[in-house]
């Protein structure tokens, strides 16, 4: 294959790359409006009662499920202060797999452009992208440990 061809080749899978990325990140966030918060079933007076009553006595939440007390909670809007570190816990979980989505596809594009380039500049880059990625992506774990490790200290 000549050169101008593999170039050609390389700048339309980088642009069709990037363009997915750009377009998976804006509609990411619409179409997790369904999803971010869990979806509301079952009685939700006898779920959010059961959970402020367990915390009352307790200071654990009830038997119910955690997911749906919350959905019942949001839509019902019977928010108690007692829900929200669960409800930092819940959002810092999505966060985290949002993050470790965006951080494989800069591994992915990383190692597209270490093995696909042939050019020094462009293994530099690819072990850049790599490198910052896996970065990101330790950090990320690190600030979502934290946050767990306080609120597992505060809610006991």
């Amino acid at each position: 294959m000549s050169e101008k061809l593999k170039n050609i080749l390389v700048k339309a899978i980088v642009s069709v790359t990037i363009s997915a990325l750009v377009a998976g990140l804006t509609v990411l966030p619409v179409s997790a409006q369904g999803t971010i918060l869990p979806k509301a079933g079952g009685d939700c007076e006898s779920l959010i009662t059961d959970f402020n009553n367990s915390m009352a006595t307790t200071g654990k939440p009830g038997s119910g499920s955690m997911d749906q007390t919350l959905g019942c909670a949001v839509v019902t809007g019977r928010v108690s202060l007692s829900m929200v570190p669960f409800f930092i816990r819940y959002l810092s979980n999505y966060v985290l797999g949002i993050i470790s989505l965006v951080a494989l596809l800069f591994v992915v594009l990383g190692g597209f452009f270490y093995t696909a380039g042939g050019l020094i500049e462009h293994k530099d880059k690819g072990k850049k992208y790599i490198t910052n990625a896996l970065i990101g992506m330790v950090v990320a774990f690190l600030a979502w440990s934290i946050v767990n490790v306080i609120l597992a200290a505060v809610t006991g």
